[in-house]
């Protein structure tokens, strides 16, 4: 079990004990019978229940090693593999009680939990089933609340069975006997079952065949074994085959998409690269410069989006900024990102201004956009020799100044649109002018929409708080400033989108 959380190493050491404790009351009550008294067919029967209860045993160990490794939602599976385990025990140890007298008390109850089995693996199944298509359907829908009270009924049905033997009945002797409406017990797990195709009919453009064809084998098998045995009473091949095609299930379904989750773990870490290996991480830039500090920073999500800063010197004079947001998450996001970020620096450095860089750039990603993919954007371009500066905000966050004794501030004015979004926009600058000891801050929304675990937004009032927490700070303190108090404010909750900032102070002209 290495390799296993603490948690789940305490699952499964759980689970390990009542397994076995389930194995040795089997063991027990084969003793108790003697082995010599009991026919062939009964050794038979609980010889493939054993085989069953193997199965599942390791299918379990295995399905939580997969939880852990992948984080997949195997609950549902859990639990049918829990009550199916339950079918088998009960199953032998109604073999080993039937014609013991003495036991008979013992063997209608033994009973009765077999024929509960089926109803819940069957509703254990259809929630499995909904957890895998992730069914968002009205008709789905209302064949779940069917399905939930028809187990209730189901149920009852079995406790109902204690007093009127509907479905069974055991005698003095502690003979087990069929009713002849014995087949209405299996009504409601068929139904059940069939509902659930019907759920996969419903959303099969979502799957593959294969997984079409999975689904159908885990219900018509066990289904034809039902049918079989309502025919052919002494062998009870029923519950082994249940097992038998939840592991099937499993070793198709889940292995499948655990496969299919480790391509895609694969494409977002080549993504993850691609989004990193173009930023520039070398600090500080250029020190001979001693009219600004710089500091850029970005904190890439567990899934991977387009975020990306840049700062490059257009020439001896001039120094350009640029904070952007792709939209989109995961490999198309990036590649896109790495097009955007080398366009704008091609143009910038081709003499444009922070405008005319941004419409070129449009009209260039507009071209085969198939993807409809776009980016926010702020572009600046800052005098080094005045202080002056140029800025173009597209759709993007509102930047941060703080004058050299001041706070820090928004400075909020209306946005172009996004780049890419639509052929022919024009956008429009903005003049500022920073004096020596001002302070420029610009971000990406992973900064305010840092979520804790009440679903709370970090925000713009929480971000300046930060920043004036330590006014007079450089810009690679600012940034760190920044980050804790998001850490703080976040705490265990997830991050689902980069947190990416680029923070200059200007010093003056040298």
């Amino acid at each position: 079990m290495q390799g296993l959380s603490r948690n789940k190493q305490r699952e499964a050491f759980i689970i390990s004990v009542i397994y076995l404790l389930l194995v040795i009351v089997i063991g027990y009550l084969v003793h108790l019978r003697g082995i010599k008294d009991l026919v062939d067919i009964y050794l038979i029967n609980i010889g493939i229940d054993a085989f069953g209860m193997l199965i599942g045993y390791v299918l379990y160990i295995c399905c939580l090693v997969d939880v852990q490794k992948t984080g997949a939602n195997l609950k549902h599976l859990l639990s049918l593999i829990n009550v199916a385990y339950l079918g088998l025990f009960t199953d032998a140890c109604a073999w080993l009680l039937d014609g013991v007298p003495g036991l008979r008390i013992l063997n209608i109850v033994d009973n009765t939990f077999y024929y509960l089995c089926a109803p819940v693996e069957a509703y254990f199944f259809w929630l499995y089933t909904m957890t895998y298509l992730k069914v968002n359907n009205g008709i789905v829908k209302n064949l779940g609340i069917i399905t939930k009270i028809g187990l209730y009924i189901a149920v009852g049905m079995r406790i109902l069975n204690l007093f009127t033997g509907i479905y069974f009945t055991v005698d003095e002797m502690g003979i087990y006997h069929r009713s002849a409406y014995y087949p209405l017990s299996m009504i409601y797990a068929f139904f059940t079952a069939f509902s659930a195709l019907v759920a996969v009919i419903i959303e099969r453009k979502q799957l593959e065949r294969y997984q079409i064809y999975t689904f159908f084998v885990y219900v018509l098998a066990p289904v034809s074994m039902g049918i079989f045995t309502l025919g052919v009473y002494g062998l009870s091949p029923t519950a082994a085959t249940v097992m038998l095609t939840i592991l099937l299930m499993y070793c198709i379904l889940n292995v499948s998409q655990g496969l299919a989750k480790a391509i895609a773990d694969r494409d977002l870490a080549l993504a993850s690269s691609i989004q990193e290996n173009v930023l520039p991480k070398i600090f500080p830039f250029r020190p001979d410069r001693k009219e600004f500090d710089l500091y850029a920073s970005m904190n890439p999500a567990k899934e991977v989006g387009g975020d990306f800063y840049d700062f490059f010197m257009v020439d001896d004079n001039h120094i350009a900024l640029v904070m952007a947001d792709v939209s989109g998450k995961g490999i198309p996001a990036a590649l896109f990102m790495m097009v955007a970020k080398t366009l704008i620096k091609n143009r910038v450095l081709a003499g444009d201004g922070p405008a005319k860089a941004l419409i070129n750039v449009n009209e260039q990603l507009c071209e085969g956009n198939s993807a409809e993919l776009f980016v926010t954007v702020w572009l600046a371009i800052l005098d080094l020799s005045t202080g002056k500066g140029t800025a173009v905000n597209a759709g993007h966050e509102h930047p941060a100044f703080k004058e050299k004794n001041g706070d820090y501030e928004l400075v909020v004015y209306k946005h172009s649109p996004a780049v890419a979004t639509i052929e022919g926009i024009r956008y429009k600058e903005h003049d500022f002018e920073l004096n020596p000891g001002d302070t420029i801050f610009v971000y990406t929304d992973g900064v305010t929409e840092a979520t804790n675990i009440n679903n709370e937004l970090f925000g713009e009032e929480r971000l300046i708080k930060a920043l004036n927490s330590d006014k007079d700070a450089d810009p690679q303190q600012v940034l760190s400033n920044v980050k804790s108090h998001i850490q703080d404010f976040v705490k265990d909750a997830d991050q689902f989108d980069d947190i990416t900032m680029l923070c200059l102070k200007y010093n003056g002209p040298a």
